[in-house]
Order: C-alpha cells, then sequence, then structure tokens
C-alpha cells in the first residue's frame, strides 16, 4: 500500500490520507470506516472508489494475511495484518490489527544483541566454576593425606585425629558445595547457550520478515505498475441472449450464443453494484493499437470458466450500454446464466509505435480499397498508394510473392500487399498491344471527333445516323448501290434517271396509314378494311407513287389532309383483286394526290 487510513473518509475523489496527497491509481488500505464491512484495499480515483483488482474476495483478505504501508505520518513502514476469517465482501465487518514496524523489528535485533551477550558472559561463569572445582578437589586429596599423617602419630593422634576429622569433614564438604557449584554453573552455561540460539534463531526470523516485507513492497509496486495499465474487474449479471440491445442494470451479453464465436459484447452502463462505469468503458478503445486491450470474462463461481477477447474496434455509446468489437482468442467452460455472475476484466494495449522506415520496409495509405492495385507514392520505393484501379478478379498469392508480379492491398488498412498472380510480363505493352479474348472498351458519345478508340456500338450509331432510318432493304452499301444502278436501256433519251424496287408498307384494315417517301418513293399496301390515308410529312419537295391492293375484305379509303381526285374514269371501289395507283406530290409545300385505276 501507498498509504493507510487513521480515520473514517469518503470513498471517493483525490483526498489527504494521513498527511499525505492520493493521487489517482494509489492503492490505500481503508482501515477505520464507521461501516468496517468497506475496510479493505483501494484504488484511489478522482471519482468513486473500487477495491483493487487483487483485493476482491474472501482469499485476499483471509485472516493472517499481512500488507505493508510504505508512506504516512503515522503508518509510514507499519505492516497491518488481517483479522476476520472468511469475510464476505460488502457485507462482513472487516477489522486489521498492527502487526510489526521497523521500531519492533529494531527491538527484536537489540534483544538478540543482549541474548548473545548474555550468552558469553554464562561461558565465561561456567570456565571459572569449572576452575574452582578443580582446586576443590586438590585441596581434598591434601585434606587426605594430612588425616593420614596425624593417625600416625602417637603423642598427638587424638588431637591430630579430631583436628584432622574435622578438617577432613570441612574438605569434604568444601568438595560437594564446589562440585554442586560446578554443576549448576554448567547447567547455567546450557541454558543461556539456548538463550542465544533462542536469541539468534529470532534474530533470524526478525531478518527473514523484514527480507519478506521488502519483497512484498517490490510485489506491490510492480502491482500498483500493473493496475495502473489495468482496469479494476467490474462485476456483472450475464445474459444469455443476444440482441444488440441494453442488456438490463448490471447485465452483459454478447452477440452468440457459443462464447467461441461472439464477435460484439453488450456491457450495461452500471455494474452489478449500481455503480455508473460508462466512463471505464469508455477508455477500453484509447490505445492507438489495431487491438486496444484484452477482454477477459470469468465466471465469480467457477475460476475454470473463463474466455479471452481482444478488443478491435471503437467503443459504440448504446444509449445505456456499450457496444465493444471483440476478436476471440481462447476459453473454457460454459459462461453462466443470468443468474450467475461474472467478473468483466480489461487489460490495455500499448500505443502502436511509429512505422519503421528501414531497408525494406512498405507503407501505405491510412485506408486503402481491398483488391485495389498498389502503385508508387513517389521515387523512394517504401511508400505506396492506393491507384483506385480495382482487382478483385485476382487470386491471392503465395506467402512469398513473385519476382515482377503486380502486387495489390491485401484488406483495407493500406500496410498489407498480396501477390495479384498477374505478372507484369503477360500485360499488352502501350505500344501496338495484342489483344486476345474479346476486349471491350467505354463506348463515345456519337459525333464524338477525337482520338479516343472507337467501338463497334459506336460504328453501328454512326452508320445509323448516315443511313437515316431506311428500312432494312438499303442498310448496306451493296443494297444502296444496287438501287442506284442505272441501266443503258432506261437512260435513253434522259439525262439521268434511276431504277428501285417498290417497298412493302404490308396490310391496312383499320387507323391511320401515313407514308413516307424515306427509304423509297415507290411503295404499295393491302387494303383489308376501312382505314385513313394521311398525307405525308416529310419536309421539302417529293413525288411517290403507293399502290393500293383490294382484298376480299377491302374498305373504303378516306383522305385526309390534302385533297385527292380520281382520275376521268378512275373511281376508287373495294372490288376484290382490284388496284390503284395512287401519285402523291409535294410542291412549294403543297400536298396534292390523284387515284388511276390499275388495267
Amino acid at each position: 500500500m501507498r498509504l493507510a487510513t487513521t480515520a473514517n473518509i469518503a470513498l471517493s475523489g483525490l483526498q489527504t490520507i494521513d498527511g499525505v496527497a492520493t493521487e489517482v491509481g494509489d492503492r490505500v488500505l481503508v482501515k477505520n470506516q464507521a461501516d468496517a464491512s468497506e475496510n479493505g484495499i483501494y484504488t484511489a480515483s478522482e471519482g468513486q472508489w473500487f477495491r483493487a483488482a487483487d483485493a476482491r474476495t474472501a482469499r485476499t483478505m483471509q485472516k493472517g494475511t499481512t500488507v505493508h504501508v510504505q508512506q504516512g505520518a503515522v503508518s509510514s513502514d507499519f505492516v497491518y495484518a488481517f483479522e476476520t476469517l472468511n469475510p464476505v465482501i460488502g457485507t462482513d465487518a472487516i477489522t486489521l490489527a498492527f502487526f510489526l514496524s521497523e521500531d519492533t523489528l529494531g527491538d527484536a535485533t537489540a534483544a538478540a544483541t543482549a541474548a548473545a551477550s548474555s550468552a558469553a558472559a554464562a561461558l565465561t561463569s561456567k570456565n571459572a566454576a569449572a576452575t574452582s572445582a578443580t582446586n576443590a578437589g586438590t585441596s581434598a586429596t591434601a585434606a587426605s593425606g594430612s588425616a593420614t599423617a596425624a593417625a600416625g602419630s602417637a603423642s598427638t593422634a587424638a588431637t591430630s585425629a579430631t583436628n584432622a576429622g574435622t578438617s577432613a569433614s570441612a574438605a569434604s564438604g568444601s568438595a560437594s558445595g564446589a562440585a554442586t557449584s560446578a554443576t549448576n554453573a554448567g547447567n547455567s552455561a546450557t541454558a543461556a547457550a539456548g538463550s542465544a540460539s533462542a536469541a539468534s534463531g529470532s534474530a533470524t526470523a526478525a531478518s527473514t520478515s523484514a527480507t519478506n516485507a521488502a519483497t512484498s513492497a517490490t510485489n506491490a509496486a510492480t502491482s500498483a505498475t500493473a493496475a495502473a495499465n489495468s482496469v479494476a474487474a467490474l462485476s456483472y449479471t450475464f445474459s444469455t441472449t443476444t440482441a444488440d440491445a441494453d442488456p438490463g442494470n448490471g447485465a452483459l451479453r454478447l452477440n452468440n450464443a457459443t462464447a467461441a464465436s461472439a464477435t460484439a459484447a453488450y456491457v450495461d452502463n452500471l455494474d452489478a453494484g449500481g455503480a455508473t462505469v460508462n466512463g471505464i468503458l469508455d477508455t477500453f478503445d484509447d490505445s492507438t493499437n489495431t487491438i486496444k486491450g484484452q477482454l477477459t470474462l470469468r465466471s465469480k463461481a467457477w475460476a475454470a470458466i473463463s474466455y479471452v477477447y481482444n478488443v478491435t474496434g471503437t467503443v459504440v455509446d448504446g444509449s445505456g450500454y456499450r457496444k465493444l468489437t471483440l476478436a476471440y482468442v481462447s476459453g473454457s467452460g460454459a459462461l453462466p446464466t443470468t443468474a450467475g455472475g461474472i467478473w468483466l476484466m480489461f487489460d490495455r494495449a500499448g500505443d502502436k509505435g511509429a512505422d519503421g522506415l528501414g531497408a525494406g520496409d512498405f507503407t501505405g495509405p491510412a485506408s486503402s480499397v481491398s483488391d485495389n492495385i498498389v502503385t508508387f507514392n513517389g521515387t523512394s520505393g517504401k511508400a505506396g498508394k492506393d491507384s483506385g484501379i480495382k482487382a478483385s478478379d485476382l487470386i491471392a498469392g503465395p506467402a512469398s510473392a513473385v519476382a515482377d508480379n503486380i502486387a495489390t492491398f491485401n484488406g483495407t488498412t493500406g500496410k498489407i500487399a498480396k501477390d495479384s498472380g498477374v505478372a507484369v510480363s503477360s500485360l499488352a505493352p502501350k505500344a501496338s498491344p495484342t489483344f486476345t479474348g474479346v476486349p471491350a472498351a467505354p463506348t463515345a458519345a456519337p459525333g464524338t471527333n477525337t482520338t479516343q478508340l472507337a467501338t463497334t456500338g459506336f460504328v453501328k450509331a454512326a452508320i445509323d445516323v448516315v443511313l437515316g432510318g431506311v428500312s432494312a432493304t438499303f442498310d448496306t452499301l451493296a443494297e444502296i448501290a444496287a438501287g442506284m444502278l442505272q441501266k443503258a436501256t432506261d437512260n435513253t433519251g434522259i439525262v439521268a434517271g434511276f431504277t428501285s424496287t417498290a417497298v412493302n408498307d404490308g396490310t391496312k384494315s383499320s387507323g391511320i396509314y401515313t407514308p413516307s417517301p424515306l427509304g423509297g418513293n415507290y411503295r404499295y399496301c393491302t387494303n383489308s378494311g376501312a382505314f385513313a390515308l394521311a398525307a405525308p410529312t416529310q419536309a421539302g419537295d417529293y413525288s411517290m407513287c403507293i399502290q393500293i391492293i383490294n382484298s376480299a375484305t377491302a374498305g373504303p379509303i378516306t383522305f385526309t389532309g390534302f385533297p385527292v381526285a380520281p382520275m376521268p374514269g378512275n373511281l376508287l371501289t373495294t372490288t376484290n383483286g382490284q388496284r390503284f395507283n395512287l401519285h402523291i406530290t409535294k410542291l412549294n409545300g403543297q400536298v396534292t394526290g390523284q387515284v388511276e385505276a390499275c388495267q
């Protein structure tokens, strides 16, 4: 922990704790809350504080777990221990107690030093006691010799004996006391040695605890760094429906019932505890990397049920929920039903580094059209651009390119190219190309007079303009030439003349028939019922003749738009098989007609 509280605090916003201002991401030991169920390890934030990702279960706050505090006027270098057995997080009161400090460690070291000094003093005492015992033994031997000499002296035997006995008794008592003293000294030395050994063990244990505390501090700093790059686990319930819609307060869902096939997640803006977390969710796309980070969904009840996805797109606001674009990585187990709980954890990817420009590197535009052909963007040979020319019919080339084959974009990022499978040598040269198959080209607009290539469609349209809509009888040069052929016998007595074949205008039995001199001045039709014959509308002056052939159902003919008069004795009838020639002349804008019966 960076800090530990000394009083009840509000679990939100940056604030001063134990004399030190908190910063975003600080790990804080909260131990003095009025509601003891709120105690635990939190991550400081400008908004709502949440329990640290590694301190949200009973396992990580079990009785006996210790935490080291780095800074603070009161708790700097203090170690606290959790004292609640199997706490239910958010429900049970969580208590902590002072466990160890640097001062305590110093006291243990001093005790070990004093014990070692005591052991040395005890050893000296033991040696002195042993010397005293040796001296006492020597005295006893001398006293025994004196007693023997006294017994051999007759004149002083009684006195000497009495004195010797007394001396012997005293010497014996002295020896016995010296032996007892030596034994006691030995026991004292043994006890002192044991005390020294115990003190040395205590010092070793204290040193080990200090080393472990330093290691824990290092690990905590590493965890804090990792936590700064991670989003704490968010609690949700899991919805088994797959619709792109708000899954409901505190719920999330995938867009596929098979977790491994899911490509999107729909996450409510509130977590299972009712906290608003859309601000956290919106940070999931902050990385400039293609892969924004890894999203893990883990069952609260079964650790073996877990799925990992790459977040690959922009976080989309779905009005009350967020949409995440996913790419499946790995997973196992069946995600829990609606009643089950699930942790949502996110590890952000680092930002994308700058593109390199080393030898052989290729960089394209920020975006491109997949399968479009790549062209060089400059003369360096390192940067490409989208030509705008589609090559969607090309098959992706092999893993290694074929020399001199054309490259096309492989995707839409503009960064990856592929072998189109088309060799440059297979393309037609610009000068005098030879095409195969059925080549096609855009058809120019009618009347175009440029260097643009002329297609068959353009040529056909141009010929139709020249022909002016004549009938199929005159739609080739051979037919036109034959129609204009002048025979020598037809030219007798005239300067110029022509022959032609009459045009069949078909059967007329109703409606209006409007003949036209275009395509032929000599025409004929069959009368199979009453119909009207209107004056031609062709501009200019002309003369034409129309032969009318009556059939068995011939009807009367009425004329409209111009006057028609029969030649004397040539009345128009409906007699079957009878033929009439209608001569039409337009001169100076006036149209007239005459009917002539055929013999």
